[in-house]
């Protein structure tokens, strides 16, 4: 159940959404603490039916989620 909390937690306290330009990680200036911030997108939603998965993260501090689409191949 921890990741399910982490995951309610996340979106239901989260300030906005923004579409990363990468796959491991987004650089943004805080609103909070105007500082320049690596979050790094820790989190990857799958679902086993399709190849798309999507990986974010959260800034602790103002609370932003980033996140990003991507394809993983289920087959092998």
């Amino acid at each position: 159940m921890e990741l399910l909390d982490n995951l309610k937690d996340i979106i239901t306290n989260a300030s906005d959404f923004e579409k990363s330009k990468n796959y491991y990680f987004e650089n943004h200036i805080c609103q909070k603490t105007g500082n320049n911030i690596k979050v790094n997108l820790d989190f990857k939603l799958s679902n086993e039916n399709i190849d798309k998965i999507m990986k974010f993260g959260i800034c602790e501090h103002c609370k932003k989620v980033f996140y990003y689409y991507d394809f993983e191949s289920n087959s092998f």
